[in-house]
């Protein structure tokens, strides 16, 4: 039996610790309502002169621009959180104007100097700035930053390439998939949309990558953009690639693409002893294509032993037309009945259901 001293003594520790965290919190609650109450006092001379700028026209911009630009080095520190925020979130002549300040201040020239920083907190910060300003030239130390050991500023730079790379950050994001500093392929599926058009070549030689993930996201990110020139490669990835991840990427692509030459490969794809989840991403896929020729295999796909294939095929003829919903009709219809019958009718219940939701939410709109 544990003597009552202990006791009262592990409970009077552990209020102590109770007490010295509710402490710590409302300190650190404390210090940053100082620290913004302070930001606030020392940025109040020039926020209307930030507010003007933001609603002024364009032959109005210039003395505000220099009056801002020209402000002591305290007032910038103070101001600058505030016009990061603001870059995010305008646009237009306001956004245009707010990175004419950045580059009157010389901000964009520092910000690549922080990118050397041996402060990952000042690093990510100066990552993002120069991501929203869309500067161009940082672009080649953005890609060094990719391999950072902090998880953040690895985040930071792959958003930043995203707004402001080339074709030259494409084998660098690719690159970042891998390895012990690896970067989620979420981050760097955005960044490789968010490129201009003619960084997509280099996103297309991602298909021949060694790497089975580079491979995947190079084939998501072609289907997500519509870069319909290259349909005949992803389809030799959907029939080819030894990686069932690159092959079910390349289903879901072509769907997307729509294209004809999409149709044999996804057919093929459905067809049983293909991986389930193969089977199943490409009967989607044949719907979003809306290929009429693809009407008798979805068909005989609804009676499938896997109920999830039968089921995304019965959606997928849906999806074909009238065509299709004729083959789900006669399939619900049949009298032998079976898997095949239940699915179909699921189906055609399940969009009566949406059609009528549809029709009542029109009815409350009018």
């Amino acid at each position: 039996m544990i003597p009552p001293g202990i006791i009262r003594g592990a409970l009077l520790i552990l209020l102590a610790v109770v007490l010295a965290l509710c402490l710590l919190i409302v300190g650190n609650r404390l210090v940053r309502s100082h620290r913004e109450s302070r930001r606030e006092r020392i940025v109040a001379p020039v926020r209307g002169s930030l507010l003007q700028l933001l609603c002024a026209e364009e032959d109005e911009q210039t003395e505000l621009l220099n009056r801002l630009a020209e402000t002591d080095r305290r007032t910038w520190a103070a101001l600058e959180p505030t016009l990061a925020a603001l870059l995010g979130k305008v646009a237009g002549g306001a956004r245009t104007a707010l990175i004419r300040l950045y580059e009157l201040r010389g901000a964009a020239v520092d910000a690549v100097a922080d990118l050397s920083s041996r402060s990952a907190a000042r690093r990510g910060r100066a990552a993002q700035v120069l991501g929203q300003l869309s500067h161009r030239p940082a672009a080649p130390s953005l890609c060094r930053l990719l391999a950072d050991h902090d998880p953040e500023v690895r985040l930071a730079a792959t958003r930043a390439l995203g707004r402001c790379g080339g074709p030259e950050a494409v084998p660098y994001l690719l690159e970042s998939l891998h390895g012990a500093r690896a970067v989620p392929p979420a981050a760097v599926i955005r960044a490789l949309i968010s490129l201009e058009p003619e960084a997509q070549r280099s996103v297309a030689a991602g298909l021949e990558h060694p790497q089975p993930l580079a491979r995947a996201v190079a084939i998501e990110v072609l289907g997500a953009t519509g870069v319909v020139s290259r349909t005949s490669e992803i389809a030799r990835a959907l029939r080819e690639d030894p990686q069932i991840e690159v092959r079910v990427k390349a289903a879901r692509a072509l769907g997307r693409l729509g294209m004809p030459e999409g149709l044999e490969p996804l057919l093929a794809a459905v067809r049983p002893g293909q991986p389930v989840a193969l089977r199943m991403v490409g009967a989607g896929a044949l719907g979003a294509l809306g290929a009429v020729a693809a009407t008798g295999p979805l068909t005989e796909l609804l009676g499938d032993p896997d109920r999830h294939v039968a089921a995304t095929a019965a959606r997928a003829l849906l999806q074909l037309g009238p065509e299709g919903r004729a083959e789900l009709q006669a399939a619900a219809d049949d009298p032998s009945g079976g898997p095949a019958a239940a699915q179909a009718r699921a189906v055609l219940a399940e969009s009566a259901v949406g059609a009528a939701r549809h029709d009542v939410r029109a009815e409350v709109a009018l």
